[in-house]
C-alpha cells in the first residue's frame, strides 16, 4: 500500500465556530494566490503556515500542496466562515488517487471549525482540493511536529487487500469511521446493508505459534459496529457487533472487518484489540 494515512491520537471536527485557536501560535499567514484551480498550479504551503482563502462560487476550486517529511505528523485545521456553504474537501496523492474525502454535509456535529491532528504522511507530495457549493471564506492551518503513536490506523484500509495489521495480542489500533465513497470490496458485499454505509475498516490478524487457542475480539466506541472476521483465503466465518469470540489456530491468518452505518457520522475515536480467552 503506497499511500499511507494515519489517523492518530484525535480527529475532531469541533462544533464550536471559533477562530481563537488559529491565530495562537507564531505561525507564517499567508494568501491565497489565484490561480490555483489545478494541480499543476496548486500553491505550495510551508510547515507551521496559515493560508488565508476564499472561494468564490461553486465552480471555484483550490489547490494546496504539501510535501511532508517522512516520519513527521501534521495537526490540520480548516475554518469557514459561511456555515450554509457545504465544504467538500479531497486529500490526494502525487498519483492523482483520492486518500480520502470530507463533506461537511456528512458531518453530525460540524459548525464551521474542522480540525486533524496527528495525521502521519509518508514523505511524499500531497494535495489539498478544498471547494463548497457557495461563497465562503476560509483559513487553513498547518503544522508539523515529530510526535506522534504508531499504533493506529492506517488510511485506505476499505479493502481487504489494504488490511492493517494488528501485531499482537492485547495492541491497542486507534482509528475513525469517515465517510468513503468507494467501491465495496466484492469479498465483503454480500455480508453488509444495501444503504446507509459510510466505512469499512479492514484489519489483519495472524497466530504465529505453533498453539491453537481461542481469542476475544474487542472494539470500543460510542455506537454498535457490525464485525465480520474471514479466514486467509476470504471465506466468511462469523460475525457479531462490537465483539467476536473465535478460535485462533496455530499459523494462521484471520481479517476483521469493521462496517459503520448511518447517515451522517460523528467523530469520536474508536479502539480495536483482542485478547486470549
Amino acid at each position: 500500500m503506497k499511500y499511507k494515512l494515519i489517523l492518530l491520537i484525535i480527529l475532531i471536527i469541533s462544533c464550536r465556530n471559533n477562530d481563537d485557536n488559529i491565530y495562537s501560535e507564531n505561525i507564517l499567514k499567508r494568501e491565497e494566490i489565484e490561480s490555483n484551480d489545478s494541480l499543476e498550479y496548486s500553491q505550495y504551503i510551508d510547515c507551521n503556515t496559515l493560508i488565508r482563502g476564499k472561494i468564490d462560487d461553486d465552480n471555484d476550486t483550490d489547490f494546496y500542496q504539501i510535501n511532508p517529511t517522512n516520519g513527521f505528523v501534521m495537526d490540520f485545521t480548516m475554518s469557514f466562515y459561511n456555515l450554509d456553504a457545504n465544504i467538500h474537501m479531497d486529500i490526494i496523492s502525487s498519483d492523482n488517487d483520492t486518500i480520502f474525502s470530507i463533506h461537511s454535509k456528512d458531518i453530525s456535529n460540524y459548525n464551521g471549525l474542522m480540525e486533524f491532528k496527528d495525521i502521519l504522511l509518508n514523505d511524499d507530495v500531497y494535495y489539498f482540493k478544498l471547494n463548497a457549493d457557495k461563497e465562503c471564506k476560509y483559513n487553513l492551518k498547518f503544522i508539523f511536529n515529530d510526535d506522534y503513536l504508531p499504533s493506529n490506523e492506517i488510511e485506505p484500509n476499505n479493502k481487504i487487500n489494504e488490511a492493517n495489521i494488528i501485531h499482537y495480542p492485547n495492541e491497542m489500533v486507534y482509528g475513525y469511521f469517515i465517510k468513503y465513497y468507494f467501491n465495496v470490496d466484492e469479498y465483503i458485499k454480500p455480508y453488509i446493508k444495501k444503504s446507509g454505509l459510510i466505512d469499512i475498516d479492514f484489519y489483519e490478524i495472524k497466530n504465529d505459534t505453533d498453539i491453537n487457542t481461542s481469542i476475544n475480539i474487542k472494539l470500543e466506541y460510542s455506537k454498535d459496529i457490525d464485525m465480520i472476521l474471514f479466514d486467509e483465503n476470504y471465506n466468511y466465518l462469523k460475525q457479531g457487533i462490537n465483539q467476536l469470540n473465535t478460535s485462533f489456530e496455530a499459523n494462521k491468518k484471520y481479517y476483521i472487518a469493521l462496517i459503520c452505518y448511518g447517515y451522517e457520522y460523528i467523530t469520536d475515536r474508536y479502539v480495536l484489540h483482542y485478547e486470549f480467552n
